[in-house]
């Protein structure tokens, strides 16, 4: 894996007449340059992505392997696991609509319903879908 290294950032300046937005250029620091937050940085960096590493299968680091510091693979596993916006926005809707079409199903016990219910609410506050205690009541 490579090494995350702390960058220089160089504005650049658009020439005269030019209309397009000049991106920052960030160009790799050298070593020799680095002072002691640079290298705290580099280091915490380096513990982190080991951490991640020796915790997680190896069908998933494989998949971690193009990142460059521990934050990108932190984000690429939260991708991976929890999904992107559009997977979260449809478990929303999702758990939105069964709470509300929620109903005991035939031959199942005043406990499994309560158990079935609960879990249901547990799932939707997963996905910020909270609903008072009060229409929790009304629709049990």
């Amino acid at each position: 894996m490579a090494l995350m290294f702390p960058l220089h950032f160089f504005a650049r300046t658009p020439t005269a007449g030019d209309t397009v937005k000049v991106p920052v250029r960030r160009v790799p620091k050298l070593r020799r340059d680095w002072d002691d937050e640079d290298k705290h940085r580099v280091e915490v960096d380096q513990k982190a992505k080991r951490l991640l590493i020796m915790s997680l299968p190896n069908e998933i680091i494989q998949s971690l392997d193009v990142c460059e510091c521990a934050k990108d693979q932190w984000d690429q596993l939260a991708n991976q696991l929890e999904g992107g916006i559009k997977m979260k926005k449809n478990r929303r809707a999702q758990f939105l609509n069964e709470y509300n079409s929620f109903q005991a199903l035939p031959d199942e016990s005043l406990e499994q319903n309560y158990h079935r219910f609960n879990m249901l609410i547990n799932e939707c506050r997963k996905y910020d879908v909270i609903r008072t205690q009060e229409e929790n009541n009304m629709l049990f």
